[in-house]
């Protein structure tokens, strides 16, 4: 669809007005497609256009009208494996939906998506639940219409961790750890000790094949070690953001058995984000997600009891993650799409 009177130009970092209307439109979109979620960091946003890990390629443009925002995209592409993708991010406006907008901004991204020779497109697309807050669908709408294909699916969990109680959590620690003998916590903020560098690595990169994954969602194995995770953590440094980690060893054997990640980003001082989760499939068995989930919530909450909402996300049919997370208060939000379009 051709549509001359929308203008889409690279964000430029130094352009203080287009930054500026790039971020009120960001937290526009999430205030009326989200109620009630946090809306975008400024702080977090203009930090997130000087840095980037080095295993990722970034684009960012915005759709203008008359001068105005009134839309964005973000490319997101690995450049170390997983080179045929492309994951997006699109937002327009409440107010200019249905002009054009989202399909100017889609055509430019499949035309720049083959230019880079990236065969994949991945998005994400929220859905109501039967018994939860109503959201807008119109981005799901959007993803079907233009010939998306929902791949996979993922219900979002919140934390409200004022209504934890810490007799019942205490309990359920202390029950998983009489099934973890012969392991120890390990625990740190934004920098893994070198000591667990090397298996931490690993688990990171077993995070793209373990956890359950829609059969035709095309994430491929990655390419982990000591010095992507070095460079990740510089990067999260550098943009204001702090990590809370645990993991487990194995006492005999000295591997890391586990791990678990939440993140926090500069501006925001009620909300934070569980990142990865993953216990090694030769060490199951022994509760040892359990005191990851725990320890590591201790640990925010030790260094940030200011934090009252902590989000995380699990395939729908990753019933033991689900349990836990139930088991320590997250309760079910909505449901996240993963939407896919293969290029021709």
């Amino acid at each position: 669809m051709s549509n001359p009177d929308i203008d889409i130009v690279p964000i430029d970092p130094l352009d203080r007005d287009l930054v500026n209307g790039w971020i009120r439109a960001q937290r526009a979109v999430t205030e009326h497609d989200l109620p009630g979620e946090p809306l975008p960091s400024p702080a977090f946003q203009r930090l997130r256009l000087l840095l980037w890990p080095d295993a990722l390629n970034v684009e960012r443009y915005v759709a203008r009208r008359g001068g105005d925002v009134i839309g964005s995209i973000q490319f997101s592409m690995p450049n170390k494996d997983n080179q045929h993708l492309l994951e997006l991010e699109l937002d327009v406006r409440p107010e200019h939906r249905r002009q054009g907008v989202g399909t100017a901004l889609l055509e430019f991204t499949e035309r720049r998506a083959r230019e880079l020779g990236r065969d994949t497109i991945l998005a994400f697309a929220v859905d109501s639940l039967e018994d939860g807050p109503r959201f807008d669908h119109s981005g799901q709408e959007f993803a079907k219409a233009r010939g998306f294909k929902v791949v996979d699916q993922e219900i979002h969990r919140r934390n409200d961790l004022t209504l934890v109680g810490d007799d019942e959590l205490g309990k359920l620690y202390a029950d998983a750890w009489e099934k973890a003998a012969g392991y120890e916590l390990v625990q740190w903020i934004d920098d893994c000790p070198d000591e667990i560098i090397e298996g931490y690595a690993g688990l990171n990169e077993r995070m793209y094949t373990d956890p359950p994954m829609g059969e035709e969602l095309d994430i491929r194995p990655a390419v982990y070690d000591a010095a992507r995770v070095r460079n990740n953590e510089w990067t999260s440094k550098e943009r204001g953001q702090t990590q809370f980690a645990s993991a487990v060893v194995h006492v005999e054997t000295g591997e890391v058995a586990g791990m678990s990640v939440v993140g926090l980003v500069p501006g925001e001082e009620l909300h934070a984000w569980q990142e990865d989760t993953i216990v090694d499939e030769k060490h199951r068995g022994h509760r040892l997600g359990m005191v990851l989930k725990i320890a590591n919530q201790r640990l925010l909450r030790r260094y940030r009891p200011q934090i009252r909402y902590v989000h995380t996300w699990n395939a729908e049919v990753n019933d033991h993650m689900i349990a836990i997370n139930e088991a320590m208060g997250y309760r079910a939000l909505c449901r996240d799409f993963d939407v896919q379009k293969k290029l021709a």
